[in-house]
């Protein structure tokens, strides 16, 4: 490893994972394909106070403690993220994180009063927010059209990622991870009856991009294979890429292993060598997880052959899409960290494929749910900015109010704004496009939930599982709720599926949500009918 392209100073990994991360609050911002938990402990009921503290027993100084000691490295815990009654619980869970980590340098306050300190601020239940609907109605309306799953079968897909591309066919078809079944296929969305086709088997693929990796002309997929259905410490994970031959079949061969939990990768040369390198989101879980950059160091005429170099050590990279972010002709990455970070950090090339780190923007705390970003230019001024969601209710099965759309808007000079768009508990996946066809970049999001989300408050209210957030001005967005509901979707695509010069998008179902669901469709495709003479042809 190439220790000296670690952007920042870090604290070492033991004291990070068991001490301070996890004081006051449990972790978070675990990445779409991998829940950290499916059976938290049970709602206690109505305790009493522990130790019959109340708030006016814990004084201002008790207050400095557990404020210094819940923020050591990362925001305060705020106390309107769970239900009162849920408190006790999370914070003896931190206490037995930090007595397990060895750290001296802290300094505990007492557990009642910490549980006191929370409880007496927390709502009985969380209050969550009801967005107001745009007063007009949406210029584009939709088909929806759902493909059912054989009779027969006895697996339902959990998908992961869909991707739009071309790669053997004389026109794109849908690729798809499911990460359940180990399953890379392809989806002919043009077909009357679209199939899918099974194009390689690996374990736990997450994630696949297409590049032609080799030069050769044929487009190839390289996919993050995370190496485990459920979230753990391991390291299984691994880097494949599946190589087209000239038949059009997809070899597999693995370029990395013995990594953790793979998230994402981007292809891109970042060295400026003239081939192709790749940035790589390793989640991990707890006590594993990096940011890595594989650098081809192959000899012209060689086959691809990749170092694998550590950019930063934190655990929790979600998605790592590239650009030039400050325009100085150098590839550049956007990583999204989770756990205790939540943090938009930009990794910026100085040159070589060596990196310097910026934070464009970071959550309140660490029970913020960072779940996705995407690079688009929203307000179409020319440059970069970040749509990003955050909505991740897997470590504890608990929707926070927090949960929604942001939009980060450059500013230039590296200089971001953040814009809060919606609420929407679950928000997973965002991505831009002009729907209605007005010339402006609109934004479609979906919902990915626990069947057994909780609070009972989150469920006043429909749930919201599919959205559109028109712009009817220069940075004004009004929304449309599409679906609500069925709020079981990790991932999505955008594209003119149909070549009827219109945006049209696909959703997936997520793992860990099949006994939920209500039907046995494993993808959504959504029409748009913004051209009325081609909706009419159809």
């Amino acid at each position: 490893m190439n220790k000296h392209r670690h952007a920042t100073p870090r604290l070492s990994r033991r004291a990070r994972w068991l001490a301070a991360a996890f004081a006051c609050a449990v972790l978070p911002g675990v990445w779409a394909c991998s829940p950290v938990s499916q059976s938290p402990a049970p709602d206690e009921g109505a305790e009493p106070v522990a130790g019959g503290l109340s708030l006016g027993e814990v004084d201002e100084e008790m207050v400095s403690r557990i404020t210094a000691f819940c923020s050591d490295c990362h925001g305060m815990p705020q106390p309107e993220s769970f239900p009162r009654d849920r408190w006790h619980y999370e914070v003896s869970k931190g206490y037995e994180y930090h007595a397990r980590s060895g750290r001296t340098d802290l300094d505990p306050p007492p557990l009642e009063a910490t549980v006191a300190y929370y409880r007496s601020l927390a709502p009985e239940e969380p209050v969550f927010p009801k967005p107001q609907e745009a007063d007009a109605t949406l210029g584009t309306s939709f088909t929806v059209q759902k493909l059912m799953l054989a009779p027969e079968a006895n697996a339902m897909p959990e998908i992961s990622h869909l991707k739009w591309t071309r790669l053997a066919a004389d026109h794109p078809q849908l690729v798809f991870s499911d990460m359940q079944l180990g399953i890379i296929g392809m989806v002919d969305l043009t077909a009357p009856n679209p199939l899918p086709v099974t194009v390689a088997l690996l374990n736990n693929p997450c994630h696949a991009e297409p590049c032609d990796l080799n030069a050769d002309g044929r487009m190839d997929l390289l996919v993050a294979d995370q190496g485990g259905y459920m979230p753990y410490d391991h390291n299984r994970g691994r880097i494949v890429w599946l190589r087209q031959d000239e038949e059009g079949d997809l070899e597999p061969l693995v370029l990395a292993s013995g990594l953790a939990r793979v998230a994402d990768l981007r292809p891109a040369d970042f060295d400026g060598d003239g081939d192709l390198d790749m940035v790589v989101a390793e989640f991990g879980w707890y006590r594993t997880g990096r940011v890595l950059l594989l650098r081809d160091i192959s000899e012209p005429g060689e086959g691809p052959t990749f170092q694998v170099e550590e950019i930063d050590d934190r655990p929790g990279a979600i998605h790592v899409p590239v650009c030039d972010l400050n325009d100085d002709g150098q590839v550049d990455f956007v990583a999204l960290v989770s756990q205790e970070y939540e943090s938009v950090d930009a990794f910026l090339n100085q040159g070589g494929g060596v990196f310097r780190l910026q934070t464009l923007w970071a959550g309140p705390d660490l029970t913020f749910g960072s779940s996705g970003i995407e690079l688009v230019d929203l307000d179409q001024d020319g440059d970069t900015d970040v749509l990003y969601t955050n909505g991740d209710a897997f470590d504890n099965l608990y929707a926070t109010p927090a949960h929604g759309v942001q939009w980060l808007e450059n500013l230039g000079n590296m200089q971001f704004d953040y814009h809060r768009l919606t609420d929407m508990p679950g928000a997973y996946r965002a991505l831009a496009g002009d729907m209605d066809l007005d010339g402006d970049l609109d934004v479609i999001v979906v919902a990915w939930l626990p069947g057994n989300v909780k609070p009972a408050s989150v469920k006043a209210a429909p749930l919201a599982s599919v959205i559109c957030l028109e712009q009817v001005k220069p940075g004004v967005f009004v929304r449309h709720t599409l679906e609500s509901e069925s709020p079981f979707y990790a991932t999505m695509e955008m594209a003119d599926f149909d070549a009827d010069g219109d945006l049209d998008f696909v959703t997936g179902p997520g793992p860990h949500i099949t006994w939920a669901r209500k039907d046995r469709h494993w993808l959504a495709v959504w029409r748009n009918q913004a051209v009325p003479d081609a909706a009419a042809s159809r």
